[in-house]
């Protein structure tokens, strides 16, 4: 077997990996909740979660999205019972979100789910041979640049 057709042993299920991970990142989960939560929503019930009493215009920032996706979203969260908005202390006008009961259960599931697919992504890596392990992180690094590049050159 010749180099090319190696490369391509590794190609190939690596794109099908990428193709199972992004339609992974597609559904929803219920986190423990009984409310079918998908992938923005749980992202920011975490990022409020990290950073309690945030502002739209402060949730905005930390998820990178427009505040008009943001409103949506919390709107959207607000209607399943995981965020409550308040008036920040000393404001009429700034919101403040915080987690409901609910929100804080479908973070700690969210949470524990992530450690999850961590550790079995662990248990396959650890049966890769010490030595080989600097060859994937440098692989790892060049393709996520190469992904980078051009995700950039599209919105250019």
């Amino acid at each position: 077997m010749d180099q090319e057709d190696l490369v391509q042993q590794i190609i190939r299920p690596f794109k099908r990996i990428a193709k199972l991970y992004s339609e992974l990142d597609q559904t929803t989960s219920t986190y423990g909740t009984g409310i079918p939560l998908f992938p923005p929503e749980i992202h920011a019930i975490t990022t409020i979660n990290a950073h309690p009493g945030s502002s739209l215009t402060e949730l905005s920032q930390y998820l990178d999205v427009t505040k008009g996706t943001t409103t949506k979203l919390i709107q959207k969260l607000v209607k399943k019972g995981m965020v409550v908005k308040t008036f920040a202390p000393n404001s009429e006008t700034q919101l403040s979100l915080m987690l409901t009961s609910k929100g804080k259960i479908a973070n700690e599931s969210h949470t524990e789910y992530v450690a999850y697919l961590d550790q079995q992504l662990i248990a396959i890596y650890q049966k890769v041979p010490s030595e080989l392990l600097p060859y994937f992180a440098t692989v790892s690094k060049e393709s996520e640049k190469f992904f980078k590049k051009l995700i950039k050159e599209r919105q250019e």
